[in-house]
């Protein structure tokens, strides 16, 4: 019973080191999200500016 306090001391250690180092494992994709919103509304104001100077 006295050999399994190490281990479990150790496993845990392992585990504690794991998350607070390695929590962010999945990689945040928010930028070209965002660049591609962008670009759409840089369009969509272009084409109305191109729109409205044709008519008159």
């Amino acid at each position: 019973m006295l050999f399994l306090i190490p281990l479990v001391i150790l496993i845990a250690l392992i585990v504690a080191i794991d998350h607070i180092y390695f929590s962010d494992v999945t990689p945040k994709d928010t930028s070209s999200k965002t660049e591609v919103h962008q670009k759409g509304n840089e369009n969509n104001a272009t084409q109305k500016y191109l729109d409205r100077y044709i008519k008159k």
